[in-house]
């Protein structure tokens, strides 16, 4: 089903908010790559130990981003609803991912608890920001369309931020190492400190440029030009049921974390497959640098072709069509070229699902509150950020305990071993993405659906909406009030003067 709406967002605002994703990829890229390495390397120590962590670590990236959107909820700002807690949740962030790598000469027991509650830290800062970030989609998009835009630039900023963090990081890294090729502990501190502040830089341009859009003004409401101005009242706990047992929600959840899950066990096995069954790990490189450049250019076509087909039809066909490259690998054998154009086709259709997994937050968001009354932005958004992190969990349980079924010892790599790896990756990825995309044939909220609902609760259609904030662009500003001339005095009071 095509939508007709045009995007009423500029350039400027687009790539503003995605301002913020840029901001968040340097810091969460960093932590990525070097947690455990950092546990094991620099703090010194043992693997045993290094792995209950980052399982502490996993349990509160699961429980942090439901919390976060509670406390976006809760607790309300005088000036605007979701900036503030962006730009706190950026600080909070940019503290606790300093703490994370800052050395700590204790014993390894309490070092342990110690990161684990700097990692509590880092992630409610993390959650925080990322919640709020993503919740200011529905002030500033007047039509769905708009919501895919953000999306879609902020994707584009993401990928520019993973392309340029290694050369940052590795730069100050090299400061900080000795002529034994040894990296002082401070060294890390330094490169989470500079991202932190760049974090916390980009946070605050994305606050200026939307403020209009999320200012609290007189009668404790949202100032938004282009949109009605709800009353903003604190959330309830009838508010948080009403948003997690909706049957959009459900489903969003799921395909969220099968979609997701996809990534995960693709990330996992990446180096294995490369190495066992192609025998050829130097492609790495190359094979990364297309997917960065696909992640760029690609999220630019999301946005149309939402438009063109509807973005439920997008999830389902790019997801579905997605499912059938690992497949032919089956075919390419141990072709590195063969893998690289097929795999590279598998990200290129992965990016449309990607990018709408944000937008269909908005959307149950918006839907929550016309049909059920919710006033839970903050947990919505949160919940779809929980998936997020409880996909990576099933991805990397469903790689870690797929290779021990398989038989893999990286001391005895036999030939069933290889198979076995080469059957995880192709029919894992086959499997996670045909079921993520006949799961969102399920999902109600396509365009239609939305406007009808919105019809039923006195609310604009979207189409409404982006004519009214396309009227309100194309008016003149008002001119400025002309100050009343001076009156004239009294006769009588003139002659007093010259008396």
């Amino acid at each position: 089903m095509s939508t007709k709406h045009k995007s009423s967002l500029g350039v400027g605002l687009r790539y503003g908010y995605g301002l913020g994703e840029f901001g968040m990829n340097f810091l969460l890229t960093y932590i990525t790559y070097y947690l455990t390495f950092y546990l094991t390397n620099v703090a010194g120590i043992s693997i045993a130990l290094a792995a209950t962590v980052t399982t502490v670590t996993t349990i509160i990236k699961v429980f942090g981003m439901p919390l976060a959107g509670t406390l976006i909820d809760s607790v309300r700002f005088k000036t605007s609803r979701f900036r503030t807690w962006m730009v706190i949740g950026g600080i909070i962030y940019a503290v606790g991912g300093t703490l994370l790598f800052t050395h700590l000469d204790v014993a390894p027991g309490i070092y342990s608890v110690l990161f684990c509650v700097f990692f509590f830290v880092y992630w409610l800062g993390y959650s925080i920001a990322w919640t709020a970030f993503r919740a200011l989609m529905d002030p500033i998009c007047s039509n769905p369309i708009d919501k895919v835009g953000l999306t879609a630039a902020a994707s584009q900023e993401g990928t520019i931020a993973r392309m340029i963090f290694a050369g940052i990081s590795a730069a100050i890294l090299a400061a900080f190492t000795s002529v034994d090729g040894s990296v002082a502990a401070v060294g890390y501190t330094v490169v989470n400190l500079v991202f932190g502040i760049i974090s916390v830089v980009c946070f605050l341009i994305v606050s200026i440029v939307v403020k209009k859009y999320d200012t609290i003004t007189e009668g404790n409401a949202v100032d938004s030009p282009e949109k009605p101005k709800p009353q903003q009242r604190k959330s309830s706990k009838q508010d948080y049921i009403n948003t997690i047992k909706t049957r959009p929600m459900l489903i969003f959840i799921l395909c969220a974390i099968f979609r997701c899950a996809v990534l995960t066990v693709m990330g996992t096995l990446l180096v294995y497959f490369l190495t066992y069954v192609l025998g050829n790990a130097g492609i790495a490189a190359v094979y990364m640098l297309l997917v960065y450049a696909i992640s760029f250019f690609g999220a630019m076509l999301v946005q149309p072709l939402a438009k063109r087909i509807g973005k439920r039809n997008t999830f389902v066909w790019t997801t579905a069509l997605s499912a059938l490259c690992p497949l032919g690998l089956l075919f390419t054998g141990t072709s590195s070229v063969g893998f690289i154009v097929l795999m590279c086709i598998f990200q290129f259709l992965g990016i449309f699902s990607s990018t709408l997994i944000p937008t269909c937050m908005a959307d149950i968001g918006e839907y929550n509150s016309m049909v059920n009354g919710s006033n839970a932005a903050g947990l919505t958004f949160s919940i779809g950020g929980m998936a997020i992190q409880i996909s990576s969990v099933l991805g990397a349980a469903l790689a870690a305990f797929g290779m021990a079924a398989v038989g893999f010892d990286a001391n005895n790599v036999t030939a069933a071993a290889v198979t076995g790896i080469q059957n995880l990756y192709i029919w894992g990825l086959f499997g996670l993405s045909l079921l993520s995309a006949v799961l969102f044939l399920f999902y109600p909220l396509t365009e239609d659906y939305m406007d009808k609902v919105r019809v039923e609760h006195g609310m604009p259609t979207a189409a409404e909406r982006a004519k009214a904030a396309a009227a309100a662009a194309a008016a003149p500003a008002p001119a400025p009030a002309e100050e009343p001339a001076p009156e004239a005095e009294p006769a009588e009071s003139a002659e007093k003067k010259e008396e």
